[in-house]
């Protein structure tokens, strides 16, 4: 039987978040211009950049005290509201971020949303820079994405993005775009992509990009705008932010379309995290990165990714891009161990909008009730559940059993070894 007061507080707060989410637009607002970057290499590259952000102040605090009234509705142990007001602390704090741009504050808040490059990942002694060094460790260095073919233009790129969608059923409405500004190389929201003007993409680029930014994050966005009691999900907040990050790259492992390179960028910019955290300017990481044989704009790019928003002398960075790791560890240790043959729906709710990993258990409940719908998208990889499902039952017992040892020269050394019948004792 539906509770009228719920569902009133519901719509109340799905109405809030979605207007919100429309004024708050967070990585819009801390986004560098093309005048800061045009400046950055007029002079050498020798000097710190001096970005400026065109901060709508008024819009921030109408948000903040829009949330604070709907926080006043959220009291109570009711898990609903429970979940409600963790969705509304998450904009809270992104709209504080907008407000401390250029400030220690700015970080300390992004260090609670999306962690840092010290933050534990999946166990209590694992860092994400420990897992980032890791797989590091695994691919090596010297081996990029190319296959020789000429990389393709940002026109080319975007037609090929066009033609992809033109054959999705049901289909996608997404409206490709390039964009002059964007430090990105691609941002997906609900029904637009937008491309950086003047970027250069590989023939492997095409199939991760589509996958993570189309078949991952529009198509996420767009199921949470289909559900009808929950459109917030269309966006879901900041908190997000690093579950939707590793479910995208979960995506492009699972279709084969992660290469070496590109995976060997998302363990680079942890590292850039941490050596922003401990102190390095940007003129410190540009050169790092030119010291690796990356181009200067490039690394220029790369290394905005990391101050934006932030102190570009150092101390304190924006975080979000030591998510990326740790949130693909998260999302696929969760599907290893909560898959099994009667839990498709427990996939189907990870895909049904834009949420976290720790909504999941209340969002479930919401499914049963009828709240949550069914997703109206599907992505390839739950498409092939017949696939999906035996992978995770392998890997899940090859965590139970003694890993393999590799000595330095690559060979492997048994962790066990076969025992010597028993001697039969001397009988003298």
């Amino acid at each position: 039987m539906r509770d009228a007061k719920r569902d009133a507080v519901l719509e109340r707060a799905s109405r809030c978040f979605e207007d919100v989410a429309a004024r708050t637009r967070l990585l819009d607002g801390i986004q560098w211009s093309r005048k800061t970057e045009r400046e950055f290499f007029h002079r050498g590259c020798d000097e710190q950049p001096e970005p400026t952000y065109e901060i709508d102040e008024p819009a921030a605090r109408a948000n903040l005290e829009a949330l604070d009234q709907l926080d006043g509705e959220l009291d109570g142990d009711d898990p609903l509201f429970t979940y409600l007001r963790a969705v509304g602390h998450s904009y809270r704090q992104a709209n504080e971020m907008l407000l401390s741009v250029g400030t220690p504050r700015f970080y300390e808040i992004s260090l609670e949303l999306y962690g840092g490059a010290a933050t534990l990942a999946l166990d209590h002694d694992t860092s994400n820079l420990d897992l980032a060094r890791h797989v590091a460790r695994r691919i090596g260095r010297g081996v990029g994405d190319g296959d020789g073919a000429e990389p393709l233009s940002a026109e080319q790129f975007q037609a090929e993005l066009e033609t992809r969608l033109a054959h999705e059923h049901p289909s996608l409405e997404v409206k490709v775009v390039l964009d002059d500004d964007l430090a990105a190389k691609v941002i997906a929201g609900a029904k637009r992509v937008r491309i950086r003007a003047g970027a250069t993409f590989s023939r492997m680029e095409v199939d991760s990009l589509f996958v993570h930014e189309i078949e991952t994050h529009a198509l996420t966005a767009q199921n949470g705008l289909a559900q009808t009691r929950l459109p917030f999900l269309r966006a879901g907040g900041p908190r997000t932010t690093r579950t939707q990050e590793g479910l995208a790259v979960f995506a492009e492992l699972f279709d084969h379309s992660l290469s070496i390179g590109r995976l060997r960028r998302l363990v680079e910019r942890v590292n850039m995290v941490g050596m922003a955290e401990e102190g390095a300017s940007f003129l410190d990481v540009f050169r790092y990165l030119t010291g690796l044989g990356v181009e200067p704009r490039d690394a220029y790019l790369d290394t905005a990714r990391i101050y934006r928003g932030g102190v570009v002398r150092g101390g304190a960075p924006f975080t979000k891009d030591a998510a990326y790791l740790a949130g693909l560890a998260e999302v696929y240790n969760f599907l290893r161990v909560a898959l099994n043959e009667e839990a498709r729906h427990v996939a189907e709710v990870l895909v049904s909008g834009r949420l976290a990993l720790d909504d999941l258990e209340l969002l479930l409940a919401l499914r049963e009730q009828g709240v949550l719908l069914p997703p109206v998208h599907v992505p390839r990889w739950l498409r092939h559940w017949e696939g999906l499902l035996p992978y995770f039952a392998f890997t899940s017992f090859l965590d139970e059993i003694d890993k393999p040892h590799v000595d330095k020269y690559g060979a492997v050394v048994r962790t066990h070894s076969v025992r010597p019948p028993p001697v039969a004792p001397h009988r003298g």
